[in-house]
């Protein structure tokens, strides 16, 4: 049976691989689907533009991707692991947003020769692994939490005893929320370490946090939010933020006394994002705290960068804001 010609350019296309062919002057030639799918373009809209043209970078990360394009087409193969390159956002008309999404990536450079010898054409294989090394960080963030915490278990212990205290009115009342409340902080850790985070809502992440401190005053916590459910990812970020809150609230803010007020609210954000505000009122707070210690790296610096979103903190009169802004949500890893 004579089996009919292959058509190498729809097979090509159809690789389960995300692959771009470059000449010499590294313009695009072609991609495949699942390359085009990964970078969020066209083939129309990018074929014949210089790579760099199609997907702008600047400094150390261009000179990185043009040594490997040059040294592929010098006949030499290279590869790339776990690199940061942002990418731009085109929306579903293919108009740049004038956002740009951080991605990092495996790639791999191969010339391709022609019969002559010489070298006309480069391949690249590119692999987003964000996932990945988002998840790496995670678990290099929640180790250091950890030693944070032990680090700080007994201070926690002690305004909890306080905070409780004042909240009991003799021995027999106060031994069962204290004993309510050392659970609770064993559950965190438990929740900080183990597994099934998928399909979490931001209202339970919140409201498992703080259940066993809502029993001074019905008033004295607010909490508000649309249904938001959260991916993994999400989950384990959103947790370790909330309970680097929790136990600032108790040891210095609106849960340390009767005086204090919270409020958490959510509310979506963009296409698919959302914003999550953190609110304390009724509290003394001479001035911003000049010394920032772990818990402002994770409020700071991990979770903003972990999310793709942006986050502030700060010291009011009286009070203590901190946001946390998502305009893209995170895909699962």
């Amino acid at each position: 049976m004579t089996q009919p010609p292959i058509a190498w350019d729809v097979l090509f296309t159809n690789l389960p691989a995300a692959c771009v062919v470059m000449d010499r002057d590294l313009r695009i030639v072609t991609a495949t689907d699942l390359y085009l799918e990964t970078v969020g373009r066209r083939l129309d809209d990018i074929q014949g533009q210089h790579v760099f043209e199609a997907f702008p970078e600047e400094g150390e990360r261009l000179e990185m991707f043009g040594a490997a394009f040059r040294k592929a087409l010098s006949g030499e193969s290279s590869t790339l692991i776990d690199v940061p390159y942002a990418i731009p956002i085109y929306d579903e008309d293919g108009h740049d947003t004038g956002t740009r999404k951080e991605i990092w990536w495996n790639c791999q450079h191969n010339p391709v020769p022609a019969a002559d010898g010489s070298i006309p054409y480069v391949i690249q294989k590119a692999q987003d692994v964000t996932g990945k090394v988002m998840a790496e960080r995670l678990k290099d963030a929640v180790m250091r939490e950890m030693q944070h915490r032990i680090g700080n278990i007994f201070a926690l212990v002690s305004a909890t005893a306080k905070r409780t205290v004042a909240s009991s009115t003799d021995f027999d009342d106060f031994l069962p929320k204290f004993e309510g409340r050392m659970m609770a902080l064993a559950r965190t850790h438990t929740y900080l370490t183990g597994d099934h985070w998928d399909d979490i809502s931001i209202e339970k992440i919140v409201s498992r946090e703080l259940a066993d401190y809502n029993d001074l005053d019905e008033s004295q916590i607010t909490i508000e939010g649309t249904n938001i459910v959260v991916n993994a990812a999400e989950a384990q970020i959103l947790t370790l933020a909330v309970h680097e809150l929790t136990t600032n609230a108790i040891k210095h803010g609106a849960l340390k006394s009767r005086d204090g007020r919270l409020t958490v609210k959510w509310v979506p954000r963009g296409k698919d994002g959302y914003h999550f505000d953190w609110r304390e009122s009724g509290i003394m707070i001479e001035a911003t705290p000049e010394r920032r210690g772990f818990g402002s790296f994770i409020l700071d610096s991990v979770v903003p960068t972990q999310l793709s979103g942006a986050a502030t903190r700060e010291f009011l009169t009286g009070g203590f804001v901190y946001q946390v802004m998502v305009d893209q949500r995170l895909t699962s890893a």
